[in-house]
């Protein structure tokens, strides 16, 4: 995992040990590297801004200092760490969010087709301490509803269930009744949507205004790469916090970067596999480590 953004600052890193002999670093020296390590960010699907804001903050901390060899690493690494804490979010928790809402609490999943969101849902919905009941809310989907009954029947956990082509803002409120009357937390599945389609975008927005969901998540793959960048402008307004799914096959890294500094919405939890103990909250210091190990 982030192997690829892992040797882009390690290969940066060491261009600088090999440019300085304990020698302040001039800006001809610096430039030429920092524009190599850039291309390489872009590569590994980190945003431009996010990339340029890593590269400012080298050039900062680098221009015009004296660089010995043994301490170019552990400089450039330091400064690499900071800038990134910087761009990410981890402060969102849901339990605590839950714990506030207004009886029932009623959480949203939204984003694009093939994202994961029918999976992620019913990770939560096992993770979750409370009882909760989840709504089958992608009525578009071929076999989406089926997908999230055989989670329902997994876990032990009803689902709230219409037609297919059926009005999704309906299973949406039929499951916060539902929820209402059992004490319990609703999770609501909506169909993948791009904003491309008015007609899908403007049926998710009744949802969302029929229900009033006290938490809505952006679920995003991290595979999709800059993608993201236009799903988080798409959805503008609607999430408070990312899902960021796939992250155990992602070897670039850029995704979750990019998605945090364009959305400037705290990264809530991260996919790691397929079962349903694969979903970890996001931490970012832990993930910033093991970009640097």
């Amino acid at each position: 995992m982030l192997d690829k953004f892992k040797d882009s600052v390690k290969d940066f890193s060491e261009n600088v040990k090999s440019a300085v002999a304990e020698k302040e670093l001039d800006e001809e020296t610096l430039e030429p590297l920092l524009e190599e390590l850039r291309l390489k960010l872009l590569q590994n699907n980190v945003s431009l801004e996010a990339a340029e804001a890593i590269e400012d903050e080298l050039r900062d901390q680098l221009l015009g200092t004296n660089v010995k060899r043994m301490g170019a690493e552990e400089r450039v690494n330091e400064t690499v760490k900071e800038t990134l804490i910087e761009l990410l979010d981890d402060s969102f928790n849901l339990e605590k969010e839950i714990a506030d809402a207004e009886d029932p609490a009623t959480v949203f999943l939204i984003g694009f087709n093939g994202s994961g969101k029918t999976t992620t849902l019913a990770k939560l919905a096992s993770q979750l301490d409370q009882d909760v009941v989840m709504g089958a809310g992608d009525t578009f989907r071929a076999a989406s509803i089926e997908q999230l009954d055989e989670h329902g029947e997994n876990l032990g956990i009803d689902v709230v269930s219409h037609e297919y082509e059926s009005d999704p803002a309906a299973v949406g409120y039929d499951t916060v009744e539902h929820a209402e009357k059992e004490d319990k937390v609703a999770l609501v599945d909506t169909a993948g949507r791009s904003h491309s389609n008015r007609n899908l975008m403007d049926e998710l927005e009744k949802m969302i205004d029929v229900n009033d969901p006290d938490i809505t998540f952006l679920v995003v793959d991290a595979l999709a790469g800059n993608d993201v960048l236009e799903q988080a402008e798409a959805y503008e307004g609607m999430f408070d916090a990312v899902i960021v799914t796939k992250m155990d096959v992602d070897e670039n890294g850029g995704a979750i970067i990019s998605i945090s500094q364009r959305s400037g919405k705290p990264v809530a939890y991260i996919g790691d596999g397929q079962g349903y103990e694969d979903l970890e909250m996001f931490n970012k210091e832990e993930f910033v480590e093991e970009i640097l190990e």
